[in-house]
């Protein structure tokens, strides 16, 4: 499998490291406190995510963080949603991309975006873990929920396209979509509990088996 671009990389990590400049706008500031947020992250899970230590991650005063985020869940939703634009890119990407640069036929875009979702979720576990967890039911943002209906949208995009060309069975694109996502889901949910490598499997072996199996069922 192709090494995916964390998706905690949506956001740029670097100048949260540095301290305090004198200047930065309000949307500077909060684009360093969401880098600083993303880093505690992928490092240590959510329960190391918190305003104060963001802040102090940043170098701001304990008082700025509440100035762009209500709260922690305000904070995490808003890196979750940026998770889900990362995934979104990775997906996209992936599905243009042909050998040879020529565009990939139906069948293939698909299996390559099926792919691109496993890569992203296990380069990125904790990142994954957020964006998948309860945060995105407990959370009331539209901007998360908005992303994350977009990274699933482009399966259905593709599978009505799809079906115009005859590449795909008939039935609710939105459904057979949900059932793609889902048992992408389930895999990557396996590999990051460590079931499949207990069992003594082959991830990427068995990825590429799923998303091939995926594609060839989607078939009329």
């Amino acid at each position: 499998m192709s090494a995916a671009q964390p998706l905690e990389n949506s956001v740029e990590p670097d100048p949260a490291r540095s301290p305090r400049r004198r200047g930065s706008g309000p949307g500077d500031t909060r684009a360093r406190l969401m880098a600083a947020a993303s880093e505690l992250l992928a490092q240590g899970g959510a329960d190391a995510v918190t305003l104060r230590a963001v802040g102090e991650r940043v170098g701001v005063s304990r008082t700025a963080p509440y100035r762009h985020f209500r709260d922690k869940e305000d904070l995490l939703s808003a890196v979750a949603a940026q998770g889900f634009e990362r995934l979104h890119r990775d997906i996209a990407a992936a599905m243009a991309q042909g050998d040879g640069g020529a565009p990939p036929s139906l069948t293939e875009a698909l299996r390559r975006g099926c792919t691109a979702y496993i890569d992203a979720g296990l380069a990125s576990p904790e990142h994954y873990r957020l964006m998948f967890g309860e945060h995105l039911t407990r959370f009331g943002d539209d901007d998360l929920h908005a992303a994350a209906s977009a990274a699933m949208g482009l399966f259905v995009d593709a599978l009505e396209r799809g079906q115009q060309s005859g590449a795909v069975r008939r039935g609710d694109t939105r459904d057979l979509a949900i059932l793609t996502w889902s048992a992408l889901h389930g895999l990557v949910t396996l590999a990051l509990s460590g079931h499949l490598a207990r069992k003594g499997l082959d991830i990427d072996e068995v990825a590429a088996r799923l998303a091939a199996q995926l594609v060839n069922g989607l078939e009329p």
